[in-house]
């Protein structure tokens, strides 16, 4: 006999009246009522705006992203004179604080150069071993595995912290490229990245088993690997590994944390969903450079008559941005750029249809004033398409760069938080 019949009494015990949410004044989702963060700590590796308060009102501005004070826009500047490790540069500045010397940053490859070979028993037993085709379930028990061949894992000193840090960076290219190829490959070759090779290079190499890696697509890869690579404490990725570093517990659990929170189809795989969209959109748009006909089709997805009849246009708004998002401005140039390269003009065409024409229609339809413009995520699964980097692995490259910001973030929970993060929850049974 099955347990069905208690499927009544679950819902009924679980399930609480809405309304007591605002009686008792409850900031669900930790935000405030005009949608904004809940202020829950303090920070100084980065900075999100999209908004700014004048009095009593909360005007939407464009939007602003810095790394440790540099905003993305100029820092991307700064990396694009040094030809290569744009990701490992940017990796140095949110950890320590600063852009680096040529000669510390030297030993600083050094370090991660030397810390790339991933262990046997885990490639064996957990990448070969453990069945399953979801990438980000498998990368969050390699973390965890990691954390058994650390010969004192749950130190928390932070020099000691920082070359954690580093060796775990520096092995998540390997590990996530090992996972795809277990997962969808036919006699796979486990490659080690050869000497030299920078972190988007390695995986590059890695995933596509020694081919020739383009030098165009390892820099592209390591410029949208720094756009993705921090975004303030407040997202739910960050704040799931500040909580568990707040408990002091050990690094691996703490970046299994903020992977598990990623692997929400709510956070980090929102390019999935904008793939699929730009899918169906494809399948029933006939001209993909007709306006009418795309605002059409637009139409009928936001009145939830089309793609996954949710009503929404994937892509488009943000929990932060209002105006613009930095990172969509800066991807979509490189978007362009490929569409170019690839002859893939008239879906780029598309794309930007999308992004121009949407925004008003869903603000018409849903008599909604609230301010959306296009996110990051609607470029980043174009461009790694057009690079050959296979769905599965979109969001798995997310949590391969914003580990850089988590390992950031703990350090500084680390050593300014001091206090378990715990949130209170009122009775009401």
């Amino acid at each position: 006999m099955s347990l069905s019949f208690l499927k009544k009494t679950l819902l009924e015990a679980n399930q609480i009246d809405p309304a007591l949410y605002d009686t008792f004044d409850v900031k669900r989702g930790l935000r405030n009522k005009d949608g904004s963060g809940v202020l829950a700590g303090l920070t100084k590796i980065a900075s999100v705006i999209g908004v700014k308060k004048e009095g009593a009102q909360t005007l939407s501005v464009e939007g602003k992203l810095t790394y440790r004070g540099i905003s993305i826009d100029e820092l991307l500047v700064q990396l694009e004179k040094t030809e290569r490790f744009f990701f490992e540069r940017t990796c140095f500045l949110l950890l320590l604080g600063r852009l680096p010397e040529e000669q510390e940053f030297a030993l600083f490859l050094k370090e991660m150069e030397a810390s790339r070979g991933i262990p046997e028993g885990i490639l064996d037993h957990i990448i070969k071993g453990i069945p399953g085709k979801n990438i980000m379930n498998k990368l969050e028990m390699m973390i965890a595995a990691l954390y058994g061949y650390d010969k004192d894992p749950d130190s928390t000193d932070p020099y000691e912290e920082l070359l954690k840090s580093i060796k775990i960076l520096s092995k998540l290219p390997v590990l996530v490229a090992y996972a795809y190829l277990a997962a969808y490959g036919s006699h796979p070759k486990f490659l080690v990245p050869k000497q030299g090779m920078s972190i988007a290079e390695s995986f590059l190499y890695v995933l596509r088993e020694g081919q020739v890696v383009e030098p165009s697509e390892a820099y592209l890869l390591d410029l949208c690997l720094v756009l993705h690579a921090e975004h303030g404490g407040g997202n739910n990725s960050t704040f799931a590994a500040r909580v568990v570093t707040s408990s002091a517990s050990d690094i691996y659990s703490a970046l299994v944390a903020g992977t598990a929170s990623l692997k929400g189809p709510l956070h980090g795989s929102a390019n999935k969903k904008v793939m699929e969209m730009m899918a169906d959109v494809k399948d029933h748009v006939k001209n993909w450079e007709d306006k009418a006909e795309v605002r059409a089709y637009l139409e009928k997805i936001v009145n939830q008559e089309a793609n996954d009849k949710t009503g929404k246009l994937y892509g488009l708004g943000h929990a932060v941005y209002t105006k613009s998002d930095p990172r969509a401005l800066i991807i979509k140039s490189y978007a362009e750029k490929m569409a170019k390269a690839k002859n893939r003009e008239k879906e780029m065409t598309l794309y930007t249809l999308v992004a121009t024409e949407g925004p008003e229609i869903f603000q018409r339809i849903k008599k909604s004033d609230k301010v959306i413009a296009p996110n990051v995520d609607l470029f980043s699964g174009f461009v790694y398409d057009c690079m050959g980097i296979p769905e599965p692995l979109y969001t798995p490259l997310f949590a391969m760069s914003r580990a850089s910001g988590w390992c950031a973030h703990r350090l500084e929970e680390l050593l300014s938080g001091k206090r378990i993060i715990r949130p209170g929850y009122k009775f009401v049974g």
